[in-house]
């Protein structure tokens, strides 16, 4: 999740709540702000979502993207912080941000020896450099960002043979529990990882791995719900 990042004006509260330093409440918050004010415009306006504080805004601004925004950086894994040091290496290569996003040629001649402050050091600035030269996540364009099924939002909407996305929440000797953007996780069992046997759990999964998932029991009753990750 934390390195793809997620769109903040179509992600769930269930989806936000997986961003560093935002958890459930300030998930829960920030979808109301949206309801209320409607789509972020730009990554400075989580700051005004209720009890959203400084510390958390730096632990997960960076892992949200805003498409279209004014500020391309804004759909990028570059932090704010860092946004002035991006701008003077466009300044100095007389061009604009958005024509040095993506633009080897010109991301080639930046030497980030140039570029050190007291807070950001040369470790740093490879790493700004390198996410604005990705082409595959040009912040020009829409990134691909991960969604639960917008058609679910409670285990009614749940049918048998379903394909969903989800994100792997826990994992046990017996298997794995995924969410798939409603309030209850489903089981993959340990024997519907994958074909064939498997011994170890944590060999196919990880903890907050993306998966996909086929619902192959519903129990509403008992708020269960089985799924196999063998499609």
């Amino acid at each position: 999740m934390n390195s793809v990042g997620i769109n903040i004006n179509t992600a769930s509260k269930s989806l936000l709540s997986y961003v560093s330093g935002i958890g459930e409440k300030l998930a829960e918050n920030i979808v109301q702000y949206r309801t209320v004010n409607g789509s972020f415009e730009d990554r400075k306006q989580l700051k005004k979502v209720p009890r959203l504080g400084e510390k958390a805004y730096q632990q997960g601004v960076a892992f949200i993207r805003i498409t279209n925004a004014k500020n391309p950086l804004d759909n990028s894994a570059v932090h704010p912080e860092a946004y002035p040091i991006v701008e003077k290496m466009a300044k100095d290569l007389k061009i604009s941000v958005t024509e040095l996003i993506a633009n080897k040629e010109k991301i080639k001649q930046i030497n980030p020896e140039n570029y050190i402050t007291t807070e950001i050091g040369v470790l740093g600035l490879k790493d700004i450099i390198k996410e604005l030269e990705k082409p595959g996540l040009d912040p020009r364009k829409s990134a691909k960002v991960f969604e639960f099924d917008a058609k679910v939002k409670s285990i009614k909407d749940l049918k048998t043979g379903m394909i969903l996305p989800g994100i792997v929440n826990n994992i046990t000797n017996f298997g794995c529990f995924v969410d798939v953007g409603i309030k209850e996780s489903g089981l993959v069992h340990i024997s519907q990882l994958k074909a064939g046997f498997v011994s170890d759990v944590n060999e196919v999964v990880k903890l907050h791995q993306h998966v996909e998932v086929k619902v192959t029991e519903i129990d509403e009753n008992r708020k269960r719900i089985q799924l196999t990750m063998v499609l």
